[in-house]
């Protein structure tokens, strides 16, 4: 590809199409997102494959909060994902990209009565965050006389961790006992499920192996108790090829993610195959990957539009700021030159984004040739969190294209200026002369 050789997409099966980025910028704007369905396809099945036992039926129940992109849901449930989904409206969108209700998974520590009842109607797996949860699912199911398919969330302490005390029943506090206790024999709440996250971007094997082994033995003591979740929930997690700033990560290198999957998938099914006499012949292990089968199928390509030199040290300016990609803020995100012979002169330069405010900055002291303006950058694995979390700050945002076996495919037009303001309205008073609304 000559000087887009540069340009950083890899997949399994080697039948990525690697866009001239110019054209696209110049067609679509800058800055832009570019999205590879065929990358897509082959980390979901990768990672599908790391879990994947002769004695379990594996699922990836895909994580919409982390790329909402319709088109993006769509492609992994093609490839058979379900949708895991943490609000009414993710809800609505599996419903609306045709996603069966037996197939949705709905988390969360905040579902709305309506949600709840349109959840048990659809035949969806709800998992229970607490006892107000439980109390609103199960008034629900009684009034539509129908049984609801329900998971526990299981909380515990885990070293080196966030806090995550928020979220479900704690096992410290012995609420799982006691949730147990109330689901005996219940006419409209049916445990199909026990659920765990343990947080973000782990990196640690003892984590998911403790994770497991907790939901194990709080499938024991339902058993003793008559009750049978067969569906082993893990939830997610799971790192992608970024490299987390050192202040966040806790530790200083990089890794391997693939080695570190395979270590994150020994620690899961050694346990849960040792157990199957207890937990029966029909066990499920459920998946909600985000971050690792998304992050490094996308792209931001975007324009250098200043250089500065700032105490000394190369600077530039680019057209796209923190207000579409956050993820910088926690990311040393990979960022090469698209238009420069990128082996000669590679010296430290920090990039900022056009944002009137002092933290948009992308990339500190990242290695690239030498920057003029309009020097195509891109910004590598910005899939996970940039297109959910983005905002209209200042400026609109960009338009998203997708690569697939047919070309360049717009999947999101560029928002115009009126977009960001058409759910508004202004008082006729308030209303001067040339008033355009």
């Amino acid at each position: 590809m000559g000087k887009h050789d540069v340009v950083k997409v890899k997949s399994v099966s080697g039948n990525i199409v690697i866009p001239d980025i110019d054209e696209l910028l110049q067609k679509y704007g800058s800055p832009l997102f570019i999205v590879y369905e065929e990358l897509l396809r082959s980390l979901y099945n990768d990672f599908l494959e790391y879990f994947s036992s002769s004695n379990l039926d594996t699922r990836i129940a895909y994580s919409y909060k982390t790329n909402y992109l319709p088109a993006v849901c769509s492609v992994f449930a093609q490839e058979g994902a379900f949708a895991e989904v943490v609000s009414g409206m993710e809800y609505n969108l599996a419903r609306a990209l045709g996603v069966p209700g037996s197939e949705i998974v709905f988390n969360g520590p905040y579902k709305t009565r309506e949600e709840i009842d349109l959840a048990i109607t659809d035949r969806a797996l709800i998992n229970i965050d607490g006892f107000d949860d439980l109390a609103l699912v199960e008034a629900s199911a009684r009034s539509l006389r129908r049984k609801a398919r329900i998971g526990l969330r299981i909380n515990f302490r885990a070293e080196n961790q966030l806090d995550w005390d928020k979220f479900g029943f704690s096992i410290e506090q012995r609420e799982t006992d006691e949730v147990l206790k109330r689901l005996v024999g219940s006419r409209y709440l049916a445990l199909e499920a026990l659920h765990n996250h343990c947080g973000t971007f782990n990196l640690e094997p003892s984590i998911y192996e403790r994770s497991i082994k907790t939901l194990i033995s709080v499938a024991r003591t339902a058993h003793r108790l008559g009750l049978e979740p067969h569906i082993f929930d893990i939830g997610g997690g799971f790192p992608s090829d970024n490299m987390l700033k050192s202040e966040f990560a806790g530790y200083t290198g990089g890794y391997n993610r693939s080695g570190v999957l395979n270590a994150f998938a020994d620690a899961i099914l050694e346990p849960l195959n040792r157990a199957r006499k207890l937990l029966g012949p029909t066990v499920t292990l459920m998946l909600e990957p985000g971050r690792a089968i998304v992050d490094s199928a996308v792209q931001l390509a975007c324009t250098v539009v200043a250089t500065k030199e700032i105490s000394g040290e190369r600077a530039v300016i680019v057209d796209a700021g923190v207000n579409i990609l956050p993820t910088a803020y926690w990311y040393d995100h990979p960022v090469d030159s698209i238009t420069n012979d990128s082996t000669v002169d590679m010296r430290p330069v920090t990039i900022y984004g056009p944002l009137c405010m002092q933290i948009d900055r992308l990339r500190k002291e990242a290695l690239l040739p030498p920057l003029e303006s309009g020097t195509r950058l891109i910004f590598q694995n910005v899939g996970a969190y940039c297109l959910t979390q983005s905002m209209q700050f200042i400026q609109p945002r960009p338009a998203v294209v997708m690569i697939g076996s047919e070309g360049p495919m717009l999947i999101r037009r560029r928002e115009e200026w009126r977009d960001i303001f058409a759910l508004d309205s202004v008082p006729k008073r308030l209303r001067h002369n040339g008033y355009e609304f």
